[in-house]
């Protein structure tokens, strides 16, 4: 339901820019993070580029919560922090408050009218382009808006016991003590921000994010995605919703280096004065301040994320560009429920200038056909499994050993490759074709 790669700005490499529109393909990013922090950057740095993204995912569930998040993430109806912590909320919660709940239902309906009818765009038009979604596509879609709209204010934590029973086996009793070792050795090495007490509270109640005095006693329907072998739902309890947004962030300032303070260094004692959840608030922040002025955020206040809005507060409310910036203009998501739709149009051969891949999704490395869909000089990112706690680290290195094999026999060049005993969370390379 999520990624287990931080959010990537997928046109960061690219020299300059270009007049053309410039089209992205995603295979599996079960989230829209990428999508949003590389919308927020163009628009910063060149507002007038138009880009199209190819989202392709091939579960139902997954596909339409990425309609609901990106809805809330341009939900212009509400203000900048509370949109945020929705969208956190909806997220990487197991529970949510009773208004965001509410939220979920009342878009729910909304969505099911625009994937049955394109005509009721909710206020997004020109956002989404239905055309290479099946009848059957779009229904299975209506099925999970519907589950939404229809789901209970309150569920047992039945659901939740079965997946981690399913996921600590004969370890279940002593499941406190296994959260702490994977903490301390696979999360806390690579990613101290997240602190072990809010890991492990995510770990044991599917809570990753929580917001003030705010009751979360609602039930996310959201993340009740059935299991492919039709028992029970298969959702991550091992990762956690962290990683996208929550692990790090441009620090543009002292004030956002100050969100990675570390207390007691030296002392076996270290602890980060912040944690995950400011970063993931001040990422989301800053995405949604980019949309909106076309301009980079900036904290004004020591420790509160907030602080770039208070002072420019007017400023968001009446920007002109919060009207007619190309925000919407300048891009388009194209959802997929399989990449054959596009393999067996000639007009997506060498159409494509930047390609991501899920480390899931994989698989697609091995298809000739992937490659005729990439222009010379395309850039592609390809998701490790760094962060997948259910994998140990000779699994790791042979997966990385083997996109790079895949990806030397067609020529790909990669970028910035790192040693062999270094694992990043994204490959890039360049494609290179005679």
């Amino acid at each position: 339901m999520w990624g287990i790669s931080k959010a990537t700005d997928l046109l960061s490499n690219r020299h300059e820019p270009t007049n053309d529109e410039v089209n992205i393909l995603l295979i599996c990013p079960r989230d829209p993070c990428s999508i949003l922090k590389t919308i927020a950057n163009a628009l910063v740095h060149d507002p007038s580029e138009r880009i199209r993204f190819y989202v392709v995912e091939e579960h139902a569930h997954v596909l339409a919560r990425h309609f609901l998040l990106l809805h809330a993430f341009f939900d212009e109806s509400m203000p900048v922090r509370q949109r945020v912590q929705m969208y956190l909320e909806i997220f990487g919660n197991e529970k949510v408050s009773e208004k965001s709940a509410n939220y979920v239902k009342e878009k729910a309906r909304h969505l099911m009218d625009l994937v049955l009818d394109e005509k009721h765009l909710v206020g997004m038009e020109d956002m989404f382009d239905l055309s290479l979604l099946k009848q059957r596509d779009r229904d299975d879609l209506v099925s999970v808006f519907e589950s939404w709209r229809r789901s209970t204010t309150s569920e047992s934590n039945d659901a939740r016991d079965t997946l981690l029973r399913r996921f600590y086996g004969n370890r279940y009793d002593s499941r406190i003590g296994v959260v702490d070792w994977d903490y301390h050795t696979s999360i806390k090495p690579v990613a101290s921000i997240i602190h072990l007490r809010q890991f492990r509270e995510w770990r044991l109640t599917g809570q990753a994010f929580e917001f003030g005095a705010a009751a979360y006693t609602v039930h996310n329907p959201t993340l009740s995605v059935p299991s492919l072998d039709g028992k029970g739902c298969s959702v991550d309890v091992s990762t956690g919703p962290f990683v996208s947004v929550g692990i790090d962030c441009e620090r543009s300032n002292a004030l956002t280096e100050e969100l990675f303070q570390v207390h007691n260094k030296g002392t076996g004692a270290e602890q980060h004065r912040y944690s995950s959840t400011e970063v993931a608030l001040f990422n989301m922040t800053s995405f949604i301040w980019a949309v909106t002025t076309g301009e980079k955020y900036q904290m004004t206040i020591s420790g509160d994320v907030f602080s770039g809005l208070v002072k420019n507060e007017s400023k968001v409310e009446i920007n002109p560009l919060s009207n007619k910036t190309p925000k919407r203009q300048m891009f388009c998501i194209v959802p997929v429920k399989s990449c054959k739709p596009i393999y067996r149009k000639q007009k997506f051969n060498h159409y494509f200038q930047c390609a991501f891949v899920a480390h899931n999704a994989t698989s697609t490395l091995k298809e000739e056909r992937f490659y005729d869909l990439l222009e010379n000089k395309t850039k592609l990112f390809v998701e490790t499994c760094r962060f997948d706690l259910t994998k140990n680290e000779s699994y790791k290195q042979e997966f990385l050993a083997n996109v790079r094999q895949v990806l030397s026999s067609i020529k790909a060049v990669e970028m910035e490759e790192t040693n062999d005993n270094q694992i990043d969370d994204v490959l890039q390379f360049t494609m290179t074709k005679p």
